[in-house]
């Protein structure tokens, strides 16, 4: 995978095959703003952006750790869920778009679990333990 169309592309059916495994109905949307329409055993609807990094890297020279960078600018107050998807780890965490408010997220490597995964897709899509 050498382009952002490529990453992009892996980390939306990555996404996709692991909340199927959650019991959550998945549609691969191509519709401005969404990468898949959501709908939970308990028959909730969600719209989902997934937003993908193939590892951590070094931001900028005087940073120390490297993090996943997320490129953010486009869905600054999103209402839907977003998957921020590290694709070398093959893991990912949910959290509320309207979360977000900068251009790029930075997340540090060790945030990323199968125990924050889960916690994060049950709590996101509102899933019972």
């Amino acid at each position: 995978m050498n382009n952002a169309t490529e990453i992009g592309r892996v980390g939306e059916l990555f996404a996709q095959s692991l909340l199927e495994r959650y019991g959550i109905r998945t549609a691969h949307v191509d519709i401005k703003g969404d990468d898949l329409w959501c709908k939970t055993p308990r028959d909730v609807f969600f719209k989902v952006q997934v937003k993908s990094c193939g590892k951590p890297i070094l931001y900028a020279g005087h940073h120390t750790a490297p993090k996943y960078n997320f490129v953010t600018r486009k869905v600054k107050g999103y209402t839907g869920v977003l998957i921020l998807v590290a694709l070398d780890k093959n893991l990912l965490l949910a959290k509320k778009g309207t979360e977000v408010s900068c251009n790029v997220l930075k997340v540090r490597p060790e945030l990323f679990s199968e125990s924050s995964q889960d916690k994060s897709i049950v709590k996101h899509f509102g899933l019972k333990v």
